[in-house]
């Protein structure tokens, strides 16, 4: 009954255009149930472009022995899921199996009858997914590029022989998601080129990849043009369909015959790449990977675009410019934190190492030596006017106060001294599920000198713990304004879908500091942000007014970083610690309770408060964490302004 729910809401947030396009999907897979093409005589011939596979010689030292070393993890089976979760894998993989549970979840059966969203026994397609995206078998065919050993790139073939044998063709749940069959058309074009050289010297080695071309490519083209996403679906799902085919069929032009012509895709892009991306260069589903990964998959249909012969828009050019400067801008470049939902994705392992995924970006984007492994396989950057410098003026935003607002996301940053901060003022998601945004408006992030202590609470995972997911996506889970016994609104209605849209927070620049307003039906919150003399610190002052105006109650959650040491020196006084970073927080008098919570204060138990104090940093990952619990009850001449004050109070050198 719940799932029914779910699916009737989804209905009603469709259009009649949307809901004419799933009754079109419903009729193709009945027809595609009992008998799909004959692609056995694909004539696939490889054209010059991209991607460029670079002189071996030329690849960084420290790339160079990072594959010697990953190669030999991922032959003993030890692989990383979303670049943090360690795994055991058979070798090759069980393809079909989440190891994160243990459950193997191999079918026969059509995969346009298995639904995705509701695996047993606590399995999530997520991690079945995250194998077959074929990071470690592009990261053989890199090794045997770059340190020349051909037993590599046997391996990489054999292992995609396997995959090819397992995963038939509409069979499984690797043929579930359109996305995904994008995303092994980006890689299995990566691997083809890095295997060039080892193939050319081996008859056998090359016929047994032409066979793998003649086996993957036409089906993944066929399946991603077929299914791609539409309407409120779309996301960053049809751009990562789109570039998927873009890449590969810019390789190998036959594959129009069961996609589309490269033109069609070209000016399907372009359109995508502007709906995808505000004019300020913010990612409009409202989550901070996303604009990372969203930019990714751009940067890659460009350059094959371009190495087709083909001309970008100055318009699409520029948005792509913007888009990398916001993410430059906003993403930290130490203890990076995400808002929104995020799920760790990344494109194709071209860094150097995929913990440290982030800093190579931004060291690309700014031509800092971090970002020299992603200049190999990618080239250049774009070129930034003005250059992208720590401090600089944020582009495309403008000045609010001490702030920098980017209008159209609604992302304000501030950074002086050892202070940094992010304050959300965006609107709700993306298109009319809003499916990947949290209820975070006003929430306020902070670091000191590098170190995360005020953070976001995260995603968790998308279905292997709804309950969690719920809660962290929740407004009181993050630290804005919580109005007290009012309905949460939107209501989250379950996975990627809310209620509606809630109204876009205004910022207003006053004298003193600056005020970001939300108005909910019923309510309407309010949080100010002055800075203290001399940079010591910042004032935060709530406020909740109900629908006559008058003062209402409500709560603040301060959600502290994994591995914060919370001090009490009083009452309303308290040290958090954090690495190299200590900051005072003072607590006004006027709020009606102050509870503190550490580690040893977090039970689990019945109720969404059990999950209180969970953070997630990265996707299946979860900690506990200290935090600080406000509760404002404004009553008589009691003030209706509510203060919470940050100081900068003693920092330690490591």
């Amino acid at each position: 009954m719940k799932d029914l729910g779910w699916y009737w809401h989804r209905l009603r947030a469709m259009s009649l255009p949307e809901m004419v396009l799933h009754a079109r999907k419903k009729l193709r897979q009945r027809s595609d149930a009992r008998g799909l093409p004959d692609w056995t005589g694909a004539a696939l011939q490889a054209s010059a472009g991209f991607p460029h596979v670079p002189n071996a010689a030329q690849a960084p030292a420290s790339l160079h022995q990072s594959l010697i070393q990953e190669s030999k993890e991922i032959a003993a089976g030890r692989w990383r899921a979303f670049g943090h979760l360690d795994l055991q894998v058979d070798t090759p993989p069980h393809w079909h199996k989440d190891y994160r549970v243990g459950k193997d979840l191999a079918t026969p059966a059509s995969a346009f009858r298995l639904n995705h969203r509701a695996l047993p026994d606590g399995a999530d397609v997520k991690l079945v997914w995250e194998l077959s995206r074929w990071y470690p078998l592009v990261r053989l065919a890199q090794a045997s590029h770059v340190v020349g050993e051909a037993a590599l790139a046997q391996r990489c073939i054999a292992w995609l022989e396997d995959w090819v044998k397992g995963n038939p063709p509409g069979q499984g749940w690797n043929w579930t998601s359109a996305l995904e069959a994008g995303i092994r058309l980006i890689q299995f074009t990566w691997i083809d080129a890095l295997l060039r050289d080892a193939t050319a010297s081996d008859a056998r080695l090359s016929e047994r990849l032409a066979a793998l071309r003649q086996a993957i490519l036409p089906p993944h083209a066929y399946f991603a043009w077929r299914y791609r996403s539409f309407g409120s679906s779309a996301n960053n799902h049809l751009l990562g369909e789109l570039v998927g085919l873009i890449v590969a069929t810019a390789r190998w032009p036959e594959l129009e015959r069961w996609g589309v012509s490269l033109a069609t895709l070209h000016e399907c892009w372009e359109r995508e790449v502007l709906f995808q991306f505000a004019g300020d260069g913010g990612n409009c589903e409202q989550a901070l990977n996303y604009q990372l990964f969203s930019f990714e998959f751009c940067w890659q249909a460009r350059l094959a675009l371009r190495g087709a012969g083909r001309t970008v828009s100055e318009s699409v050019e520029l948005r792509l410019n913007r888009a990398a400067r916001f993410f430059w801008q906003v993403q930290v470049p130490k203890e990076p934190w995400d808002y929104g939902d995020s799920d760790s994705a990344y494109v194709t392992p071209v860094f150097q190492e995929d913990r440290t995924v982030i800093p190579e970006w931004r060291g690309w984007m700014d031509g800092s030596p971090g970002g020299a492994t992603i200049r190999y396989w990618l080239g250049a950057p774009p070129v930034f006017h003005p250059p992208l410098i720590e401090g600089g003026v944020p582009e495309e935003a403008r000045a609010l106060g001490d702030w920098w607002l980017y209008p159209e996301t609604g992302i304000a940053i501030h950074s002086s001294g050892d202070w940094r901060m992010r304050w959300d003022l965006s609107p709700l998601g993306y298109l009319q599920t809003a499916a990947h945004g949290h209820l975070d408006a006003l929430h306020l992030s902070l670091w000191l000198k590098g170190t995360a202590l005020v953070v976001d609470p995260g995603t968790g995972a998308y279905y292997a713990d709804g309950k969690l997911r719920s809660w962290l996506a929740s407004r009181a889970a993050h630290n804005g304004p919580t109005p007290l016994g009012v309905p949460e609104h939107p209501r989250r209605l379950g996975p990627f879908l809310w209620q509606g849209r809630h109204a876009i927070p205004v910022a207003i620049r006053e004298k003193a500091g600056v005020v970001g307003v939300l108005d909910l039906p019923g309510s309407q919150l309010r949080r100010r942000l002055t800075p203290c003399d001399a940079g010591s610190g910042w004032r935060v002052e709530d406020c909740c007014l109900g629908s006559d105006g008058s003062p209402a109650s409500f709560t603040v959650r301060w959600q502290f970083a994994p591995g914060t040491m919370l001090r009490v020196l009083g009452p309303r006084e308290f040290i958090v610690n954090r690495l190299n970073s200590e900051l005072r927080v003072v607590v006004g008098a006027d709020w009606d309770s102050v509870e503190h919570f550490e580690l040893g204060d977090l039970k689990i138990g019945a109720g969404s408060d059990s999950l209180a104090g969970i953070v997630s940093s990265a996707f299946r990952k979860t900690e506990r964490a200290p935090f600080l619990l406000l509760t404002a009850r404004p009553a008589g001449d009691k003030p209706c302004v509510f203060s919470t004050t940050f100081l900068a109070f003693i920092t330690h050198e490591n």
